[in-house]
């Protein structure tokens, strides 16, 4: 399980590692090398090279929400989004595709409109940016229903806020900000908010390296975007794959940015590929590869699946969970707050011991019930752990497969 910069990532934090569960299958930008991806067989050497007629794709709308790094006070060392189109779980597309719909929807809080109904979704570094239609009041009385509280405005957003796992929403008109503690590195409301707005340079603004990545990747289905990576021939890119449709086949497009005039020949590209480990989708057979400039393309087709199924491990739910921790009485109450009814025996949850990083073990939270849903509760006794800094809500269909959806840390401020 050891990262692979290959693949877009953004570290190997045990945090980061838990949010992917061991066969998170490449499932979201902060999920892509840090699980175990045992499931999808590396490219090897049976693959067939040849020219592929690849649908075209709109432009790259997600750029809108991108502020350049120079443009916030504290850069990430790391800039990584991903970027979804009318994102919804298509059982015909390849598992790969499924798996990193489903951990960018289970990332979310639930704002009273399903994960299908977003016209387009951008998460990255920063935090994630729905946009969609909506009515306003709606959204904020479901925050406001589900443990959030009203936090005054921002640029004419209505702001929330709640402190377990700190995590902020901002409400427009036709856009949602939501920034979290548990989930985005360096989470900035106000940077989004701004860079919407126009307010501060976006990324392709003040970058041709990215201006050219961006347009090169389009707006598809889905993209995953890393700034900081190595290719396969281990030359310093960019890095953006991407997911495109036609009526019988998906294509998986992924594109080099080299940040060097070191551009590696075709050739090389292909040799690389052969021996490293990047992921493709199962099922890949035809790929073509080509070099433009400091810009290198691989495009790969894979056949729909007509009676294909979501693979029970990627039927993640997307709730809101209210995690409160009572030092005084050494428990934690999690609280089902809004979202989707689970099934009670793939929920569990993880006690997080200094003595025992990485550890995952997989306790009931519901035992003996069917379905979790709205206002459901389960309490934590902390007393068999002591020492425990952190409670994370874990989803397991059993086996070593799991997901963690949602942690607090423990000790300081608690919610007593």
């Amino acid at each position: 399980m050891s990262p692979d910069d290959s693949r877009p990532s953004t570290g190997s934090t045990r945090r980061q590692f838990l949010a992917t569960g061991t066969a998170a299958a490449a499932a979201s930008l902060s999920a892509l090398t840090a699980g175990c991806l045992s499931d999808l067989p590396p490219l090897g050497g049976a693959q067939r090279y040849g020219r592929l007629e690849i649908p075209s794709t709109p432009a790259p709308a997600y750029r809108r929400w991108l502020p350049a790094p120079s443009s916030v006070e504290r850069p990430p060392d790391r800039y990584y989004f991903s970027s979804s189109r009318k994102p919804r779980m298509r059982p015909e597309a390849p598992p790969l595709f499924a798996a990193r719909q489903a951990y960018d929807k289970a990332a979310l809080d639930y704002f009273g409109i399903g994960f299908e109904r977003y016209d387009h979704f951008v998460d990255s570094v920063f935090g994630s940016v729905i946009e969609a239609s909506f009515e306003r009041s709606s959204v904020g009385r479901t925050l406001t229903e589900s443990g959030y509280a009203r936090s005054g405005a921002y640029r004419g957003y209505d702001v929330f806020v709640r402190n377990d796992g700190p995590r902020r929403v901002a409400v427009g008109d036709d856009a949602i900000v939501f920034t979290s503690a548990n989930h985005h590195d360096e989470p900035n409301l106000e940077a989004l908010v701004d860079t919407g707005a126009g307010e501060r340079p976006r990324y392709h603004e003040v970058d041709s390296d990215f201006e050219q990545l961006t347009a090169a990747a389009g707006g598809p289905s889905h993209v995953g975007v890393n700034t900081t990576i190595h290719d396969p021939t281990g030359r310093p890119a960019m890095l953006a794959d991407g997911f495109r449709f036609d009526r019988n086949n998906a294509y998986q497009v992924v594109n080099y940015q080299y940040t060097t005039d070191r551009v590696p020949t075709k050739e090389a590209i292909e040799s690389a590929f052969r021996r490293e480990h990047y992921r493709f989708a199962d099922a890949a057979e035809t790929f073509d590869v080509y070099v433009d400039g400091r810009l290198a393309t691989v495009e790969t087709r894979v056949p729909l699946r007509p009676d294909g199924e979501i693979d029970p491990r990627y039927r993640l739910p997307q709730v809101t969970w209210g995690l409160a921790y009572d030092e005084a009485s050494d428990r934690v109450t999690v609280r089902h707050e809004a979202g989707e009814t689970v099934p009670a025996d793939r929920l569990f949850y993880d006690l997080s011991l200094p003595e025992a990083p990485g550890r995952v073990e997989k306790k009931p939270l519901w035992p003996g019930a069917e379905t979790v849903a709205p206002g459901a509760e389960a309490t934590i006794d902390l007393g068999d752990s002591p020492g425990a800094d952190r409670a994370s809500v874990v989803y397991s269909i059993g086996g070593t497969h799991f997901a963690v959806l949602f942690g607090r840390e423990l000790g300081g401020e608690t919610d007593a």
